[in-house]
């Protein structure tokens, strides 16, 4: 378990240090301002217009980097994992929608973004763990067969 857990560290870490980055070149607050002159052509929404909150970006990034790691470790099947990553695109972009209706700009793809790509690091770290095993099993296997 402890094991897990450091995995899980580095990975969330190794994701959110790069989003973070992004946001500071100014990746992503481009892409909300894009978005906030988007949305009002395809939604009613109040009549202040959209307000851009900061730390509930950085908190839902994160949150999200830590916890696509964790279920990309914890889950066994590859298509649990897929179809976690699928409902967690849909609850977001659903999310953007639905504090846009309140006035709060929600920029969506720097969380998609973290997700995904914490997953798949964790996707690809256990499936090399297994690997690992196999062939320490295998070689085991050979010594006690010769």
């Amino acid at each position: 378990m402890d094991r897990q857990r450091v995995t899980l560290m580095f990975i969330g870490i190794l994701v959110c240090a790069p989003v973070l980055a992004l946001y500071q070149f100014g990746l992503f607050p481009d892409m909300a301002r894009w978005l906030g002159a988007q949305l009002p052509r395809l939604l009613v929404i109040p009549a202040e217009g959209l307000k851009s909150s900061l730390f509930l970006q950085y908190a839902y990034y994160t949150i999200f980097a830590f916890i696509s790691a964790w279920l990309g470790l914890a889950l066994h099947a590859l298509w649990q994992k897929f179809a976690f990553l699928l409902g967690f695109s849909y609850l977001t972009l659903s999310l953007t929608v639905t504090l846009a209706w309140t006035g709060v700009l929600f920029e969506p793809f720097s969380g998609l973004l973290a997700a995904w790509v914490a997953c798949l690091v964790a996707v690809i770290v256990t499936d090399a763990g297994k690997h690992r095993q196999e062939s320490e099993i295998e070689h085991a296997v050979e010594t006690k067969e010769g």
